[in-house]
Order: structure tokens, then C-alpha cells, then sequence
């Protein structure tokens, strides 16, 4: 990872933390954040510091994608401002002067900033979209023995042993803290994403962890962003989910998206998507939401609004389909009207065999 060349563009002549930044910024930021920032400044007194991310992360024992993580967070309240080369690696990072935040901002809940933040996603290659999400690490006793000795682990682990019915065992406990720690999901949504399984008949935490990552993908890591996106979208997909056929699985990111855009963008009720959706399997036999996507955005062209409306454009569909196939079928006998009529006008050949076998005997003699 190449080194980082730490500068400044702001008026600041010496290390100091303002007093805007402790009165506004900190009070809404998480702490493991707020020392990064520090961090940052304290080596702004040592012109051209030079360091990496695995530097920081080595002094607050931290992973680098928690470092980059905060990074992010600042970046986004602009105190910040990343650069890049183009290989996508981080070699710049340039301090901005600590402006007071909006009233707006001011009298934003705590947690919608940091909430903002989370749906930044690190630059990633195009060919690998999983390459957003945090690699898996296994933990190790000592890592397991240090969340045990965290309340929340532990009453999260308990609520989740209680839903599905039995003790946990360690395949499981990691997935679990995974989505805690890594894809930083709160508590609340934890326990919402086990319950909603259980009440599902899906007991298998394997299957419960598909759903972490989709909604990792999605940009959900609240138990509000997941009622919000479930509330927006719960009929719409489970119409996609029938009509397409999708039961061992949930839809995925890019999927949910189609979702959203039928049901918001298009304003098309349930019953019209699933129409698209079967249309889409009767044609080319197989699911797809491109396919389904280009059948709705015709529809949308045509301002469809009911099922009336596309049996309308189905039978108007039909009939001029029916003319075409008059009209080919009128020019087919037209075509064979004129060649027949061509060969009419040649005048015929008569012969009478008889007097040709006369001939012919009468020739051999």
C-alpha cells in the first residue's frame, strides 16, 4: 500500500483541536473515530508527515478498514478530503478548516451522520462488487473472550440462541459477530434480521447471514433503514419473488433495485409487475430483470396505469398483428395470381400421338 503524504490547505499555524469541532462535530461522532481525527491533527504539527494506513491501525489497534472506515466519516462532515492515484490507492489526505455545522445539522439525531458515513462504500474494482464488504476474519479465543466481556455481545448472542431454539456453536458465533463488528450492523437490526428468519421457518444462521450481506450491499445498518426498505418494498418483491419463482433466496442488491424503481419511479401497482415478471418467463423462459425492466419501461412509455390498459395494448397488439398477416398473405396470392397469369399467355402445344405413331411406323417401313 503506497505511503500517504499528510498536508494542509487550511489557515491553521499550529496543532490545536477547535473548539467548533469539540462542540459540534465530536458530540455526534464515534470515539474510534474522533481519535483518528485527533491522530491527524497531532501529525499536522510535523510538516510532510508521512505514514500508511496500516500505520494508524497499528498504533490503535485497529484494521485497516476500520481506519479508512473513519476516514470515510470525516470525508463526508468535509473536515476532510481523500486523494487517489489512479491505481485507487490512497496517497493524500488534506485537512480542512472546521467550519460550523448547519442548524440542520445541529439539530440532526446523532446517529444520521454516522449513519450517512456508512453508505459510503471504499472505491472498489468494477469486476468485484463483493470486494465492498468486509473480508471475514476468523476470532480467535482471545478475540471471543474479549466480546464475551461485552454486555451487548453477550445479550445479543443470548436473544439469538433463544430465537433459534438451541446453544450456538462457533461457526455460527462468528457469523453473528461479523455482522456486529464488521458490516457494523446495530443490535437492534441483529435481532430483527434473526427474528424475521425465524418467523420465516428460516432457522439456518447460513441463510440468515445471505441476508446480512444483501443488506450490507443495500446500505442497510439500522434497524430504521431496514423497516424503511421493508415498508417500501415488501409487497413489490414478494410479487417479484412469486411470479418469478424465487424461494431460496432474497433478492439482491441490484434486484431490489429494480424493485424500487418499478414501484417509485414507475408508480406501478403489484399486480402489474407480476404481469411483467410472467410475461418476461413466458417469453424468454428464464428470470430476468432486464427483460421484465424493459416490458414495464414500455408500458410506462405508454402510459399504462391498470390491467386495463395493457389488455387494451394487447388486443390493438393482436389486431395489427392479425393485418400484417393479412397483408402478407393478400400479397403472397397477388405474387401468384401474376406468375400464374405470365404463363397463360404463352400459346399452348397441341399433339395428336396417334398420327405420330402412323408417322413413325410408316417412316420405319
Amino acid at each position: 500500500m503506497a505511503d500517504i503524504l499528510l498536508k494542509r490547505d487550511s489557515t491553521l499555524a499550529a496543532t490545536y483541536v477547535p473548539n467548533t469541532f469539540i462542540d459540534q462535530y465530536m458530540t455526534h461522532a464515534d470515539g474510534e473515530f474522533v481519535k483518528i481525527y485527533l491522530y491527524l491533527l497531532r501529525c499536522m504539527s510535523d510538516p510532510d508527515t508521512v505514514f500508511s494506513i496500516s500505520d494508524i491501525a497499528d498504533k490503535f489497534d485497529h484494521t485497516e478498514k476500520d481506519v479508512t472506515r473513519a476516514l470515510r466519516y470525516w470525508e463526508k462532515m468535509r473536515l476532510l478530503r481523500l486523494e487517489f492515484n489512479r491505481q485507487e490507492e490512497l496517497t493524500g489526505i488534506c485537512l480542512s478548516d472546521c467550519t460550523p455545522l448547519t442548524a440542520v445539522s445541529q439539530d440532526t439525531h446523532p446517529s444520521e451522520p454516522e449513519r450517512a458515513c456508512r453508505s459510503v462504500s471504499l472505491p472498489v474494482s468494477a469486476h468485484d462488487a463483493d470486494a465492498a464488504l468486509p473480508e471475514r476474519t476468523s476470532y480467535s479465543l482471545n478475540q471471543l473472550a474479549q466480546f464475551n466481556e461485552d454486555e451487548t455481545v453477550m445479550e445479543l448472542l443470548f436473544v439469538a440462541e433463544r430465537y433459534l431454539g438451541h446453544e450456538l456453536n462457533n461457526t455460527e458465533t462468528q457469523m453473528i459477530l461479523y455482522w456486529l463488528d464488521k458490516l457494523d450492523f446495530s443490535q437492534d437490526l441483529i435481532e430483527y434480521l434473526i427474528e424475521q428468519c425465524v418467523a420465516k421457518n428460516h432457522r439456518s444462521v447460513r441463510y440468515m447471514d445471505k441476508i446480512a450481506l444483501s443488506w450490507a450491499k443495500a446500505g442497510i445498518r439500522t434497524l430504521n433503514d431496514a423497516r424503511q426498505a421493508s415498508e417500501l418494498h415488501s409487497s413489490t418483491v414478494h410479487a417479484i419473488q412469486k411470479a418469478f419463482g424465487i424461494s431460496n433466496r432474497s433478492l439482491a442488491a441490484g434486484e431490489l433495485e429494480f424493485a424500487k424503481k418499478w414501484s417509485e419511479e414507475f408508480a406501478f401497482s403489484d399486480e402489474i409487475v407480476t404481469l411483467a415478471c410472467q410475461k418476461t418467463i413466458q417469453s424468454i423462459h428464464q428470470i430476468s430483470f432486464e427483460y421484465a425492466d424493459s416490458i414495464l419501461a414500455s408500458w410506462k412509455r405508454q402510459n399504462v396505469r391498470t390491467l386495463n390498459d395493457i389488455k387494451l395494448l394487447d388486443v390493438q397488439y393482436q389486431e395489427a398483428k392479425a393485418k400484417k398477416i393479412s397483408a402478407g398473405k393478400n400479397a403472397v396470392r397477388t405474387a401468384k395470381g401474376t406468375l400464374s397469369g405470365g404463363f397463360a399467355n404463352f400459346s399452348q402445344r397441341t399433339y395428336n400421338y396417334d398420327e405420330l405413331e402412323r408417322e413413325l411406323l410408316s417412316q420405319a417401313r
